[in-house]
């Protein structure tokens, strides 16, 4: 049974919640918010300034929260697998106004254990995804597929053979890695660099304990 239908689950909203719901459950959060951190509101009515561009998974049990921010202190973007697409105009788009716009002094790139996509290319299943109506999503895990071949030898050493949790793992430690090596090849970001005014951390986040992990990058 999805973890979501179940009785214990935690959860605000659920798949039959309707958008009062929602409006209900914003005014409880307005409420709470304003209530620990009186002036947050105001000072986020005055304009952003955030300090850190958070690079994340779209995957929902986690986002730049994990390490305690409040509105405001974070510019983020999200996407399957945390990718850093330097053909992407959105990726470039985003890296441009927060490092020479809003002048953020820090980049996180923060992938995730326990991750759909990357156990999708583990278990082969990644050519089943056109007949599922997603040809973006195979053609867009490509670059997964290509780091599980890049990294064949590791993968089935007996550390990790036939161990699907842990190859996962490593797979998303490997992934950040690969997507750092792309954030240093966009000129925004060298620039910054070059001028010492960012700078750069690799995360992982692990989903079934909320801790966050630094990766030697």
């Amino acid at each position: 049974m999805s973890p979501v239908a179940s009785d214990f689950v935690p959860f605000t909203l659920q798949s039959n919640s309707n958008i009062k719901d929602y409006l209900k459950a914003n005014e409880k959060w307005r409420s709470e918010m304003q209530n620990e951190h009186p002036n947050l509101f105001t000072l986020n009515g005055q304009g952003q300034d955030p300090h850190t561009l958070f690079i994340g998974c779209s995957d929902s049990r986690y986002n730049e929260n994990v390490v305690g921010v409040l509105p405001g202190e974070v510019f983020t973007f999200k996407n399957i697998a945390n990718k850093v697409n330097v053909e992407d105009l959105t990726c470039l788009a985003t890296l441009e106004f927060a490092i020479n716009v809003l002048k953020v002094n820090k980049i996180i790139i923060c992938g995730h254990t326990d991750c759909g996509g990357i156990k999708t290319c583990l278990k082969d299943q990644r050519k089943e995804l056109p007949g599922l109506q997603c040809s973006h999503l195979h053609q867009y895990l490509q670059e997964i597929d290509d780091l599980i071949h890049e990294n064949k030898v590791l993968l089935n050493s007996p550390e990790y053979q036939n161990d699907l949790e842990k190859q996962s793992r490593l797979l998303s430690i490997l992934n950040v890695k690969k997507q750092y090596e792309s954030l240093l090849s966009v000129d925004t970001v060298q620039k910054a660099l070059e001028n010492k005014s960012i700078e750069t951390y690799g995360l992982l986040y692990n989903v079934d304990s909320g801790k966050v992990e630094m990766i030697d990058l």
